[in-house]
Parts: structure tokens; C-alpha cells; sequence
């Protein structure tokens, strides 16, 4: 049976209302979905072998690579990018600790259970890792649905019928022995994926330009780290020599700065290709200065990380794999 927030949702209205109105008032109100899944799995865990859900439950991992199981041990061997996702994600699952003393309240959800951390983190990673976001304010698990695998060219869709059956669908024709494959929601930047599941998606076409510098630019040009690519063959998304340019305008003229976002915004390619060809030499030694210095963070970084011991920080060798396929990328853009 699939694992509905909406209907989980209406089932336990009266153990969830105070918990919600809290989430709501702390601003993550898009995190109810979830946090209704975590609470569902919490209790058919403590139905044992009589929860229906107890096969597939007993299957599932019980370690987990993402940020709600890191350290700060880990988040200090990120650069900050990757960090602050990660802790994003160990955030959301510590107010989710706290609001479930909202639903004990009403006796839902046992003490002993409640104050397990690691039942209480392995139930967020479960929801977190393979729950799916169906629409705005509706999340699902599709138990054994949910075990396929990640990739950015995925082999299989999914979809649901009118009567909210999950249907999986061939996204073409598929070779024998090929494996099949979804797209995890969310961005398909490596960073992003190792923070929400725990893992390095080596397949991935590039990685986000790591320039946190730029995060009012970001929200006036209406991008996102999706955009921003540093690609591992060496080259630059346009959005990334947009952005860069835009930042030197607005230190030098603000009135070229807004000459430039109006061609931006308009789609004036000519009058914006103009401004490149203008202040290229500028751009480039920004976007140059910026790669060297980001190299140089990343070998502080595998240094930092080479005196801490993995049976301690076990998470830190594929957090190492994440750190050289960024330093990678930036070095294939560096030599182009």
C-alpha cells in the first residue's frame, strides 16, 4: 500500500494539529508532508511484525551517508555550498524531534520510541530519502517502488492513475540487462544529492559554480545553484559568465548594472552579448580568481579530512569522492 501524506494527514488530524500549526509558524509548512510520513513510519515501527509495513520496513538501511546523519565533524570538510545543505537537512530533522513532542502530547508515538535518536533518525532518513513529491503539499512512499536507483537520464517515469495507483512507466526502449533507473527529485547537482541522500552521483554532467558570494545576484537574475554549472569537460553554463558580469557592474556603475539586467530580463540578446564582449577580460579573471581560490579550499579541505579517523566519521570517504569530483570539474574549467 502506498504511504500518502494526504491521507495520513486526514487519518491522524487530531495527533498531528499542534505539530503542524508549530511547523507552520516556524516557516515549514512544506515540510508537513514529510513530517506526517515520518510520523506514519514511527508508528508501523512500533507495531513490529503486526504493521503491515513490517517486510519492507525490516529491508530498508540502517546507515545512511546524507546530512541529517552528519557530523559537524563532516560539515567542516564541505565547502560551503554542500555544508549548508547538509545541515539544512540535519536541521529539519532536529525540528522534527522537537515537534513530535507535540504529538506525544496526545499519546501518540511511545516515550521509548521518542527518545531513540537512532530509531528517531532512521525513520527521517527513510521518509527523507525515499519519499516522493507528487504535487505542492503531497508526498508518497511507494514501497518497493522506492527501490529503484538514481539517475540524471533516467530509464523509467513515474506517474498515477486516477484511482492514486503509482504506475511506472519505460522512458524508452530499455536493453536487456540495462539497469532501471528514476530521477530523485530535486536538483541533480552532485552537492545537492549527497546532502538530501547520501550519496555521489559520479554520472552527474557538472557541478554548481560554488559562488555563494553572488546569492542577491542569484535572486535578482531568478537563478539557482541548478544553473550555475561548472561542467566536468571544462565548460561554463552562460547563466554563470551572466551572473559574474552582472556582479562587476553593479560594483562599478549600478546604472550599467540595470542596463544589463533589462537586456537580461527582456531576452535582448544582442544588447547583453554586447555588455560580454565589453567587459570579457573582467569576467574572466573573476571567474579565474574564483576556480583558483575554490582549489586551493578544496585541498585545505581533503587535508582536514586525512586527520580525522573514518571509523569515527565513517561518512567521510564518499563526502573525499564528493570533494574530488568537484575539484575535477574545477580544474577541467580552469585548464580550458
Amino acid at each position: 500500500t502506498i504511504l500518502s501524506s494526504g491521507i495520513i494527514r486526514n487519518e491522524l488530524n487530531a495527533f498531528l494539529a499542534n505539530a503542524e500549526a508549530s511547523l507552520t509558524d516556524l516557516g515549514m509548512e512544506k515540510d508537513i508532508p514529510l513530517f506526517a510520513l515520518f510520523v506514519k513510519v514511527l508508528a508501523e515501527y512500533e507495531r513490529g511484525e503486526m504493521s503491515s509495513y513490517y517486510y519492507w520496513l525490516n529491508s530498508l538501511p540502517r546507515k545512511f551517508n546524507n546530512g541529517a546523519a552528519m557530523t559537524y565533524s563532516c560539515f567542516e570538510c564541505l565547502l560551503p555550498y554542500a555544508a549548508q545543505l547538509a545541515e539544512t537537512e540535519r536541521n529539519t530533522f532536529q525540528t522534527f524531534r522537537e515537534a513530535l513532542d507535540m504529538v506525544l502530547v496526545t499519546g501518540f508515538i511511545d516515550k521509548k520510541t521518542r527518545s531513540n535518536m537512532n530509531v528517531l533518525k532512521w525513520a527521517f532518513n527513510v521518509v527523507a530519502t525515499r519519499s516522493i513529491v507528487v504535487w505542492e503539499g503531497e508526498r508518497m512512499i511507494v514501497p518497493v517502488g522506492d527501490f529503484f536507483n538514481h539517475n540524471t537520464e533516467a530509464e523509467v517515469t513515474l506517474d498515477h492513475d486516477e484511482d492514486g495507483n503509482c504506475v511506472f512507466y519505460a522512458a524508452s526502449d530499455i536493453p536487456q540487462g540495462y539497469p532501471l533507473r528514476i530521477k530523485y527529485s530535486g536538483p541533480s547537482d552532485p552537492s545537492a544529492l549527497l546532502a538530501k541522500y547520501g550519496f555521489l552521483d559520479e554520472q552527474a554532467p557538472g557541478t554548481f559554480c560554488k559562488m555563494m558570494n553572488l546569492q542577491n545576484e542569484m535572486t535578482d537574475l531568478g537563478l539557482t545553484a541548478s544553473n550555475l554549472l561548472f561542467y566536468s569537460n571544462g565548460e561554463i553554463a552562460p547563466e554563470v559568465y551572466d551572473i559574474v558580469l552582472y556582479s562587476i557592474l553593479g560594483g562599478s556603475d549600478p546604472n550599467l548594472q540595470q542596463q544589463f539586467y533589462d537586456a537580461y530580463t527582456s531576452g535582448d540578446e544582442e544588447t547583453k552579448q554586447s555588455f560580454h564582449n565589453q567587459y570579457w577580460e573582467y569576467t574572466l579573471q573573476t571567474i579565474r580568481e574564483h576556480v583558483d581560490q575554490t582549489l586551493q579550499d578544496l585541498y585545505a579541505l581533503s587535508v582536514r579530512a586525512s586527520e580525522k579517523d573514518v571509523i569515527t566519521h565513517p561518512r567521510l570517504p564518499v563526502i573525499l569522492k564528493h570533494n574530488e569530483f568537484v575539484t575535477n570539474a574545477f580544474y577541467s574549467v580552469r585548464d580550458q
